[in-house]
């Protein structure tokens, strides 16, 4: 009998919808220790850090909340599909929402000044605009997964240039590092889905590769495991490219030419992976797919060590897990020094995404799944 072969769309869609939606869920892990110890590595210009559990500086960090963002009169919320956001010097809050494929600005009070954007397939337009990132106090870069473009505009909406990635088949994200790229790269080798975290020129031809991870393409009645992928990356003020498997509790930094030269890492307990947990993915699953995800995927039975991290203007990192906290829809965030290492860990409230300005920007959900932006004010002490 003759398999049934899979098209390059369905397997675009499926590797695209598991990554998002994994990377969209996951609600982060952790475990403890004394303090950060540097210790020989392989090579003579790798330091790698080995943090224990419990931080080893005397700092603070204060959390107070200062405005929530978005929420509507009448109940509700003006975002329809939030998935991230950026903010001026000057306090202006710039979001995309994906769903209503907008882009909406704030002023620092949290009033809404406009939005702009237009779905389709001409200059200066989207079709599946995926990340946000600030070029300057008057340019945004908008990252087009559906047109494989990057969009770049002022804060009025006005398309200043677009830069094609159609050569590839798919981008899973994209930071501008002032000219190049620092990407996740989604193609195929062998019979497997390769995701490639590399950096290109301008015209996107690989500088160098960081790592590729292997997804097997489920024909068959085959099974896959949807965190096998997942990893993540930042550029630190140095554009020096930090990146986790997220796996394991690594943390890895490049030079801006991809020279590894530090490894952090920190001890944890794995947080399991309860049944609770898959139904409540499984229900996060779109329908009319064609893709039965109870039969496809194969949960494990723990999260990965590391759902997401960012960086501040001070080069401090934040690392959320998975390990709950006492409040709602809180979990347990490590912060770095620069150095790599651990100084202080708190309970944040839904998911991190900012800190600038002596501000703490995070996105959150009501009981009711509706999404806000909320800003904290972040208060270092000693």
């Amino acid at each position: 009998m003759r398999k049934k072969e899979l098209s390059a769309g369905w397997i675009i869609s499926l590797s695209i919808l598991v990554v998002t939606l994994v990377s969209g869920f996951l609600t982060w892990a952790f475990l403890a220790v004394d303090k950060a110890q540097a210790s020989p590595a392989g090579k003579a210009d790798v330091q790698i850090i080995e943090n224990k559990a419990k931080p080893s500086g005397s700092e603070k960090l204060i959390l107070t909340k200062e405005i929530t963002i978005g929420r509507l009169e009448e109940g509700g919320s003006i975002f329809n599909g939030l998935v991230g956001a950026e903010v001026t010097s000057d306090g202006r809050i710039i979001a995309l929402d994906s769903r209503d494929k907008k882009v909406k600005i704030f002023d620092a009070a949290g009033q809404k000044l406009k939005e702009f954007g237009q779905e389709g397939q001409g200059p200066g337009e989207w079709t599946s605009p995926i990340i946000i990132q600030l070029i300057s106090d008057r340019e945004i870069m908008v990252s087009d997964a559906g047109n494989r473009k990057l969009v770049y505009l002022d804060l009025e909406g006005k398309m200043l240039k677009e830069v094609s990635y159609a050569k590839k088949l798919a981008m899973m994200k994209i930071i501008d590092a002032g000219g190049q790229y620092v990407g996740c790269e989604m193609g195929m080798e062998g019979n497997s889905i390769a995701y490639t975290i590399a950096k290109y020129d301008a015209e996107f031809n690989q500088l160098f590769k960081i790592e590729t991870l292997l997804m097997s393409i489920p024909v068959g009645g085959g099974k896959i495991n949807p965190f096998d992928v997942v990893n993540n990356f930042c550029l630190d003020s140095h554009k020096n490219i930090i990146y986790s498997r997220m796996t394991s509790y690594e943390i890895k930094y490049f030079t801006p030419d991809g020279q590894l030269f530090r490894i952090v890492r920190k001890e944890y307990k794995p947080q399991p992976f309860t049944e609770k947990d898959k139904e409540e993915m499984l229900k996060q699953m779109p329908e009319n797919t064609g893709v039965n995800f109870r039969e496809l995927l194969d949960f494990p039975a723990t999260y990965p060590a590391i759902s997401s991290f960012l960086v501040d203007e001070l080069d401090r990192l934040y690392v959320r897990t998975y390990e709950k906290g006492k409040t709602k829809d809180s979990y347990f965030v490590d912060v770095f020094s620069p150095e790599g290492k651990l100084i202080y860990r708190c309970e944040i409230t839904g998911t991190p995404i900012l800190v600038k300005n002596g501000q703490l920007y995070t996105i959150e959900k009501d009981e009711e799944g509706y999404q806000y932006i909320c800003r904290y004010k972040a208060t270092w002490k000693k």
